[in-house]
């Protein structure tokens, strides 16, 4: 099976309870970075956020065989969080460790 790069976006205010919700089905690293996200689409954004246009969000990313996607998404569906997640799986075509 392939490897693929999933990435969740989150509301920063809910990374917490995402990555422990998905430490509990994956034994992967897991790297979370703060981001600024501009754009029109509001749809996840809070009241403070539609008004200044900007979206605070933390990016999950790990990368895991394809057969865990359904086990990953579930175990994001399932956390308590407050806001929605959005997510995409991208192939990875090589990968490594340089010690």
């Amino acid at each position: 099976m392939a490897n693929l790069a999933y990435t969740f976006h989150c509301a920063t205010a809910d990374r917490d309870a995402i990555c422990t919700a998905l430490r509990a089905v994956v034994a992967v690293p897991i790297h979370r970075r703060d981001e600024d996200v501009l754009g029109r689409d509001f749809g996840d954004a809070g009241a403070a956020e539609q008004v200044s246009g900007s979206l605070r969000r933390t990016a999950i990313v790990l990368v895991a065989d394809e057969e865990m996607r359904g086990a990953l998404v579930a175990a994001v569906e399932r956390a308590r969080r407050r806001s929605p997640v959005r997510w995409i799986a991208v192939p990875v075509a090589h990968s490594g460790r340089i010690a």
